[in-house]
């Protein structure tokens, strides 16, 4: 009795790869379940066994390693879930109803034209080549017969093919850097079948080693290798593998190549640059020659004991150390420097024949004398060797101009005179004290002095503060006499005025002391008299406000038309054609009304 389901195998990689000796190999199998009939096929299990056969290679001997899984191609709402999973107890892998939570039915249920895939991962593939069987055993009923469910399983034989490698592989060199002047070995290996001749060619095609193929041991393979004296330079090698007794036909090559830790070459080599491997210094080879460069590609160093050449054409020149003396070859001519910072060296000759000399400074042989610098604007004299300003000594000097700093005499003990920013300072005594200039006339735009004195220690002098001038007498600090025939101030402030005639104030007098006026006073406003003083009285003209106290010693008069108040100090006061009120009091008289009304106040 036949399966009702349909089984085929599809592997991953397609032919699996068989396990060498130390070298596991990994696949996949799947096994796709059909449903060819137009009804559907109701089944209990499907087990997957790898049955141990004499005609057979077995698929792995780790099936516990194996993961397994199922899948539906279509998905109904109402499928139950479904397992496939290694029993260890019975040997073979199981598909069948989940066993993890109650189905609704007995049996699964594969619909018309529906499929399985089972899936068998991560299979350890045995060793050893050839056919690999699977035995597909199913129980099941139903399909277009609707047949019964059977009592036991249907079996389908399905198989697979297991290969390992025909041809050589992984032709390489336990070592690709190797160093010959140090007698090291080179061992070259590789892996492959046992049934094939194998040959080792050198770079010139020349046969340099032979593994004959070993008779009757078809699909064995082993690892081979071969030691040998290592090369002083880059060398190829070729491994040819053929079959035994084969003659000229044509065979599986691989390659390999090995390098000289230090390359020998026999005739030379052509190179565009060469690199140190430390020190990453540069030679490369121009049109003309060699070019030397350091690590970081600005132009190197040659060192030489001896250099014989018909010419030289070099930036600089110098000595052996950094700190040594150098020369440059700038357009104009030569430089000559020191040391390391770029400072100009020494050039020391017997003598030197020149058209004309071009030089920062000159100076004695000896370095502690005097030097000349020479500027932009023209030459400085220095003495004793440093930056100090030193002495230019001659009979006579004619200039179009002088700049400098001071003017003094021959002995330098007397006057002298110094030029600041803003102008000249006059000193005497060849100090710091300021000096006198003596001189019959003065033209000047401005003085600004500390102050001024007559030709003697003891005349008058003005002295200038900040608030205006102070006009001092008799050489000392005692407060002068100002003289002029007028005087327009826009504010007067003294302790004291004294004034012979009459003074005229248009804007405002402010005494803080004692105001005196012997003569008397007047004051007037917009034109208007408004106070004059006399030897017996004073005039006012308006109103007359006094917000304090008022004493008079003898009496008061005040008249105004017929009206009179007097107050004296022998007939008290006396008020004449006019009301008396007492303001602030308790008596107020009035001689309004007929007759008088007394008024309480």
């Amino acid at each position: 009795m036949s399966s009702l389901l349909h089984y085929e195998l599809v592997a991953d990689p397609t032919s699996l790869q068989a396990s060498l000796q130390d070298e596991p190999s990994l696949g996949t199998v799947y096994v796709i379940v059909s449903n060819t009939h137009q009804s559907q096929v109701e089944w209990e299990y499907i087990d997957v066994v790898m049955p141990l056969l004499a005609m057979s290679s077995d698929l792995t001997a780790n099936a516990a390693a194996v993961t397994a899984s199922v899948e539906r191609t279509y998905q109904s709402p109402f499928d139950d879930a479904l397992e496939f999973r290694w029993g260890s107890a019975q040997g073979h892998f199981r598909a069948q109803l989940s066993q993890a939570q109650p189905p609704t039915r007995r049996n699964a249920l594969l619909s018309s034209h529906g499929a399985l895939v089972l899936k068998l991962e991560n299979i350890p593939v045995s060793e050893g080549a050839g056919l690999t069987l699977l035995e597909i055993r199913e129980k099941a009923g139903g399909g277009d017969a609707n047949e019964p469910m059977r009592r036991d399983h249907c079996t389908t034989t399905l198989g697979l093919v297991k290969q390992t490698p025909r041809v050589p592989r992984n032709f390489r060199a336990q070592r690709s850097l190797v160093n010959g002047d140090a007698g090291e070995t080179l061992l070259l290996q590789w892996d492959g079948p046992t049934g094939l001749d194998y040959a080792i060619l050198d770079p010139t095609g020349a046969e340099v080693h032979r593994e004959p193929a070993v008779q009757g041991a078809a699909g064995a393979h082993r690892d081979y290798s071969w030691p040998t004296a290592a090369p002083k330079r880059g060398t190829t090698y070729t491994l040819v593998a053929k079959a035994p007794g084969g003659g000229q036909q044509r065979g599986y090559f691989l390659t390999t190549t090995v390098h000289a830790l230090v390359p020998e070459f026999d005739s030379g080599t052509r190179t565009p640059w060469i690199e140190g491997t430390a020190n990453k210094a540069l030679v490369t080879f121009t049109a003309d020659g060699l070019e030397v460069r350091d690590a970081k590609r600005d132009l190197g160093t040659v060192q030489a004991n001896k250099v014989d050449v018909d010419n030289v054409t070099t930036r600089l020149v110098q000595g052996r150390t950094d700190s040594a003396g150098w020369i440059t070859f700038p357009d104009i001519g030569v430089n000559v420097y020191h040391g390391t910072n770029s400072d100009l060296g020494v050039l020391t000759a017997a003598r030197a024949d020149v058209e004309g000399v071009n030089t920062t400074w000159a100076g004695s042989r000896a370095g502690g004398k005097g030097w000349i610098d020479f500027t932009q604007p023209g030459a400085t004299l220095h003495k004793d060797g440093n930056q100090d300003l030193g002495t230019l000594t001659a009979d006579k000097a004619e200039l179009n101009g002088l700049n400098t700093t001071w003017v003094g005499d021959r002995d330098g003990g007397q006057g002298w005179i110094d030029f600041l920013q803003n102008g000249i300072d006059v000193h005497k005594d060849g100090g710091q004290e300021w000096g006198v200039i003596a001189a019959d006339k003065a033209d000047l735009n401005g003085i600004n002095t500390k102050w001024v004195q007559g030709r003697s220690t003891t005349d008058g002098w003005i002295e200038f503060p900040a608030n205006g001038v102070r006009v001092l007498r008799d050489g000392g600090h005692e407060l002068g006499t100002v003289t002029a025939g007028e005087a327009d101030l826009s504010v007067l402030r003294t302790e004291q005025a004294r004034v012979s005639g009459e003074a005229w104030v248009t804007g405002g007098v402010r005494v803080k002391g004692l105001l005196t006026a012997t003569g008397g006073m007047k004051l007037y406003h917009e034109g208007e008299r408004m106070f004059v003083t006399m030897p017996d009285r004073i005039l006012f003209y308006g109103i007359n406000e006094f917000t304090q106290w008022v004493t008079f010693a003898q009496g008061i008069a005040v008249t105004y038309g017929d009206s009179s108040v007097s107050m004296a100090k022998g007939n008290g006061m006396l008020v004449r054609n006019s009301n008396l009120q007492i303001q602030h009091g308790t008596l107020s008289i009035s001689s309004g009304g007929n007759p008088p009304q007394v008024r309480e106040l």
